[in-house]
């Protein structure tokens, strides 16, 4: 099957660009020369320039191929995009990686600043050197797409696999989708792809439950199941995935799956289209 993957929503924190510690990799070779360490923010550090208020979930963006971490960060209305850039990069340039970070998805998405991939990949690297789990995932990304760079297989997995070594559920479902591309060893690997799949799911990764409906729905990696497949379109729906409410409706407006439910096939459908699948709409119509 070919991957045509959504970016993920993600939740916005109590503060913008808040504090974590992010540890290096340890004794691995860097493909791009650059060395691993440790580093920390600490909150006053960046308590001192933003603030914020917690946000509902982020709405479910497109990509065009890896899912890329889409946590987006506010800055305060009362500072001009100039002023937050400057300040972003001041800090990236003294070596914050969660700055590096947020400033190369500034770039990659055109986030008060013209959109620049090769800038994006440059911050992301930065971060990710420095064991940013969701810089080294987006950096992988690129890889996998050519976004800023020569499409590269082995740089994108190498990439993904430390910021999956980590947990990251969007590494790991995206080694999951190389695995069913065949982008990884040369052919197709479903029994591979259906584990990965699961090991975010077990993480709580929404669009890994869509993938594992899809499995089942199929047959990539296990037996097909219709009743399978439909629990894990709605456990990735009710997570908040848009993909997996339309599947979700459908399967209730069909019997597919599941006894045929009009009331809950509008319900799901019209989260659906709420969440940008347009194509809910249509089978709305029919109800």
């Amino acid at each position: 099957m070919k991957k045509i993957i959504a970016a993920v929503a993600a939740f916005a924190l109590a503060l913008p660009f808040f504090a974590q510690s992010f540890v290096g990799p340890n004794g691995v070779p860097n493909p791009n020369g650059g060395e691993s360490y440790s580093f920390s923010v600490t909150f006053d550090e960046v308590k001192e320039f933003f603030s914020g208020k917690n946000k509902e979930p982020a709405q479910v963006e497109s990509a065009p191929r890896g899912k890329s971490d889409s946590e987006i960060k506010e800055l305060p209305p009362e500072m001009s995009d100039a002023a937050a850039v400057d300040e972003m990069t001041r800090l990236a340039q003294n070596g914050n990686a969660n700055f590096q970070y947020n400033l190369g998805r500034c770039y990659d998405k055109g986030i008060k600043v013209a959109q620049d991939y090769e800038q994006a990949l440059y911050w992301y690297q930065k971060a990710a050197e420095q064991g940013h789990d969701k810089a080294a995932n987006n950096l992988g990304c690129m890889y996998l797409d050519g976004r800023g760079v020569e499409q590269d297989y082995e740089k994108a997995a190498w990439w993904l696999e430390l910021s999956a070594q980590k947990n990251d559920t969007l590494a790991i479902l995206n080694l999951g989708c190389m695995y069913e591309d065949g982008n990884l060893g040369g052919s197709q690997n479903y029994d591979k792809a259906f584990e990965y799949y699961q090991r975010a799911d077990k993480l709580g990764c929404a669009p890994a439950a869509y993938e594992l409906g899809h499995c089942f729905e199929v047959g990539v990696g296990t037996k097909s199941n219709a009743k399978k497949a439909f629990s894990f379109y709605k456990k990735s729906a009710d997570a908040g995935y848009g993909p997996a409410a339309y599947e979700t409706g459908r399967r209730y407006l069909e019997g597919d799956g599941v006894k045929k439910d009009l009331k809950m096939a509008r319900k799901y459908l019209e989260i659906a289209v709420k969440k940008g699948e347009l194509k809910a709409a249509g089978l709305l119509g029919a109800l």
